[in-house]
């Protein structure tokens, strides 16, 4: 099998259009998952081997995500979407959900080399483990790779051998929010905080020790817990502070998600928010607007982030030897219910 084979055979095996067929082949994203799953088997039975003609210039990029159940990989996705539907090139979306990093998996040698081969122009990794093995093989494979909120080493993200990273003022985030807090009176400030080795998550956590040390009263780090960016690690996280008797009268946390935790968590110990506990987050995703009491948040851009993503792919991909600095849109505190004057019996 496998010899003579054409993409028309495909297309009469998996009971589909040759059309169809073509776009399945070609990575676009107009496709129904079952009718892509039927296709890509019709083609692995017949031992069919898709080529793209040499020369030819592939007008699609691949967008990765750590997981595409969060509020945040949603609306970083919208403003991508917006963007490539803008510039006239198709967008295809992979998670590492169902897949894992490595030597075979997402990220490898193999992989990188299958993205060029299928046609995309760039890669666009958000919030996925990076480190400068991965930067290598995308440069050796001559593929763009523009990263988002990365999960990696500064020694990854700087100087010329670094990806071009796009991200929001996240420093200048996190001393914000504790600034408002402070103007509240709070002293006893704790923080719930993301993956060890996320970018984004290290710098809010120093914006907000740096206003605290700032203000003269530094943060106590036995009051900083998390791990993860998802609700449940908020929760749990907030649950050992709250239930401390020297507890934090304010918590800053480094996403939305552990936000939301740590209000379930005040609720379940009977803790009022915001007469006994204030609380910030950080991104604004719509689920921040949605509680009861609606969540005092540090903004960023997260559609804005996902469009200037998806542009400086392409004029990455246009001209792959150009150094492109690193892009950052402006973070701004959001003031909504969950925060108030510190307690009186503090």
């Amino acid at each position: 099998m496998g010899a003579g084979v054409t993409l028309r055979d495909v297309a009469e095996r998996a009971g589909v259009s040759l059309a169809t067929a073509s776009k399945v082949m070609n990575e676009r994203a107009d496709v129904r998952s079952e009718t892509r799953d039927a296709v890509r088997r019709a083609a692995r039975d017949l031992g069919y081997a898709h080529r793209r003609r040499a020369g030819a210039a592939g007008n699609s990029l691949l967008i990765v995500f750590d997981t595409l159940s969060s509020p945040y990989s949603l609306q970083i996705l919208q403003g991508a979407v917006a963007a490539a539907r803008r510039m006239g090139v198709d967008l295809a979306v992979s998670s590492l959900e169902d897949q894992p990093v490595g030597e075979q998996g997402l990220l490898s040698r193999r992989w990188f080399r299958e993205a060029s081969e299928r046609g995309h122009r760039a890669v666009i990794a958000v919030t996925v483990p990076l480190t400068q093995r991965e930067v290598r093989i995308a440069r050796a494979c001559s593929m763009p790779l523009l990263v988002v909120d990365p999960a990696a080493p500064d020694s990854t993200l700087v100087g010329r051998d670094g990806p071009v990273r796009c991200s929001a003022t996240n420093w200048a985030g996190g001393r914000s929010a504790a600034q408002h807090l402070l103007e509240l009176g709070h002293r006893r400030i704790g923080m719930l905080v993301g993956p060890e080795a996320s970018a984004p998550g290290r710098e809010r956590a120093d914006g907000c020790r740096s206003a605290l040390q700032q203000a003269g009263a530094p943060l106590d780090e036995d009051l900083v817990d998390g791990g993860a960016f998802d609700f449940e690690a908020g929760r749990e996280a907030a649950l050992r502070l709250l239930e401390r008797e020297d507890r934090p009268t304010a918590l800053f946390a480094a996403s939305d998600t552990l936000a939301l935790g740590a209000l379930r968590a005040a609720h379940e110990l009977g803790i009022r928010v915001p007469e006994q506990l204030s609380i910030v987050g950080f991104d604004d995703t719509l689920a921040s607007q949605w509680t009861s009491p609606k969540l005092t948040v540090v903004h960023q851009p997260l559609e804005a982030m996902g469009q200037v993503a998806v542009e400086r792919a392409i004029a990455l991909a246009a001209d792959p030897g150009s150094f492109a600095h690193p892009f950052q849109l402006e973070t701004h505190l959001v003031v909504r219910e969950s925060t108030g004057p510190a307690p009186a019996d503090a």
